[in-house]
């Protein structure tokens, strides 16, 4: 959708916004068993005083450059914010929104860096859902454990129902051929047995006596 300001050539008048946003890896998240995001930047571009000019997407390389200042602003807030890949704490059904943030505050934003955390930072976080900060590490550590079990479970379960399908098409196709063979050897059978109906009898060679 092409903004007026894009025909016109005045960018100046935009209000454009850069932004991180967590988007759900589908791949990812079917191979290990529980939501894996990663962190894409998008960028807004709106008019104002018109709500229903808004462009809302990916940002690419084009955004880059069109709006630099914009871009160069959303780095330099951005440039100690490492991008997060993994299991988003809210997505930890065991967390409230609140000690998600929590723990948001301290700078871990999935579990697998609270499963990952070194002792001397884990013990920053203190009583965690009233246990020590190492049964609460154990306590991610089992989560991703018992997800990936059951990503490989039902990946299994897959391969297997994929086999016994592909049997089954197998099966099918050789039943079909050989009902058909089947069928071309009984016509094959019944045309032999039909010309010899009607072949007519050999000649006798001596001749009777009278």
């Amino acid at each position: 959708m092409a903004l007026e300001s894009d025909i016109i050539g005045s960018d100046s008048r935009l209000h454009v916004t850069f932004y991180k946003k967590a988007v759900e890896n589908p791949a990812k998240t079917i191979e290990e068993g529980r939501p894996i995001y990663e962190d894409r930047v998008f960028v807004r571009i709106a008019v104002p005083g018109d709500n229903l000019s808004v462009i809302d997407t990916f940002a690419n390389e084009e955004h880059q450059r069109r709006f630099p200042m914009h871009w160069q602003h959303f780095m330099n807030k951005n440039v100690d914010d490492d991008s997060i890949v993994g299991t988003p704490l809210k997505a930890w059904a065991m967390l409230t929104a609140a000690q998600a943030e929590e723990l948001r505050g301290m700078k871990f934003y999935t579990v697998e860096q609270v499963a990952n955390a070194a002792d001397n930072h884990i013990m920053k976080l203190g009583m965690m859902l009233g246990m020590s900060p190492y049964s609460f590490r154990d306590k991610a550590k089992a989560y991703l454990n018992s997800a990936k079990d059951a990503a490989e479970s039902i990946k299994r379960d897959e391969e297997l129902n994929a086999l016994k399908e592909q049997n089954e098409k197998i099966k099918v196709e050789a039943d079909a051929k050989l009902a058909k063979m089947q069928e071309q050897l009984e016509t094959l059978m019944s045309m032999m047995a039909e010309k010899k109906k009607g072949k007519p009898k050999k000649a006798e060679t001596s001749e009777q006596v009278e």
